[in-house]
């Protein structure tokens, strides 16, 4: 069982607006995140943490008609992503051997980079990030075997520090493009790119 976690729930501070709802090449950003999941065969759900505009968050989703798709609340989504992920790791099916952090504001990686990803982690690897030119994003595919302590974690601390404990079992998945890389922060940053990346 192939589980993806998607972190929606931000209140987008430095946006100053709800930046999983905003159109990249005419379909909201979340929108395009959720499909790129659901292309890979290798997802068995993905699972969309809610909390701030939740509401508008899931009407940029209305019909997809996936059942492997779930939708939850984070009701604590202002202390941090932290929790986002808590709730979304324990919402995932008994059993999960993998699972996929994804970011629902980071919408430039490919399903082949899903793929890749996954099998890294069917080959061995404890931890699969995606790299280019030395340069680690997201997503992340972290084992199974981590569920309770991300279940566990508080506030704004994401997984970063069970990467830099577990450096050892972390694996490189060399990329064959930056567009993963893409951060969207600021409006400026948005305008970049909501009409897509140019060829690289």
């Amino acid at each position: 069982m192939v589980s993806a976690v998607v972190l929606a729930a931000g209140e987008s501070k430095r946006m100053k607006d709800k930046k999983e709802v905003l159109p990249i090449v005419g379909e909201p950003m979340i929108r395009t995140v959720v499909g790129k999941l659901l292309a890979s065969k290798k997802v068995d759900e993905v699972v969309v943490v809610l909390g701030y505009r939740a509401n508008d968050v899931g009407q940029a989703l209305c019909g997809i008609g996936d059942e492997r798709v779930e939708l939850i609340a984070n009701m604590r989504f202002a202390e941090g992503m932290g929790t986002s992920l808590a709730h979304g790791v324990a919402a995932c099916s008994w059993g999960t051997g993998a699972y996929i952090v994804v970011l629902g504001d980071a919408p430039f990686f490919r399903t082949e980079d899903v793929d890749a990803l996954v099998d890294a982690h069917a080959k061995g690897a404890r931890i699969a990030v995606p790299s280019f030119a030395g340069r680690r994003g997201h997503p992340v595919v972290l084992d199974g075997s981590f569920g309770a302590e991300l279940e566990a974690l508080e506030g704004d601390a994401g997984a970063r520090h069970i990467l830099e404990r577990e450096a050892d079992s972390v694996v490189d998945v060399d990329l064959g493009d930056d567009k993963f890389l893409v951060d969207i922060d600021e409006w400026d940053d948005y305008v970049a790119v909501k009409d897509g990346l140019d060829p690289q």
